[in-house]
């Protein structure tokens, strides 16, 4: 049976290793960008937007991948 906490332990997952991925592996520069203000979030933290709005955030992921920042 699954907690009420898995499926958002999941999303933070899908986040953490896309974050990681974009960042060639490098786990303290995906942290970083995770708690701080992106200008394709309106300057607002990865971390917070994710909490209502997952796709958002891996949106921007794949945008930046792509190198579009905006």
């Amino acid at each position: 049976m699954q907690s009420a906490d898995e499926p958002k332990q999941q999303i933070t997952t899908v986040i953490w290793s896309a974050a990681v991925e974009l960042f060639g592996g490098d786990q303290t520069a995906a942290d970083q960008w995770l708690h701080s203000g992106a200008i394709g979030l309106d300057w607002q933290r990865s971390i917070d937007i994710m909490e209502e709005d997952v796709q958002q955030v891996l949106d921007l992921i794949t945008r930046m991948d792509r190198g579009v920042y905006t």
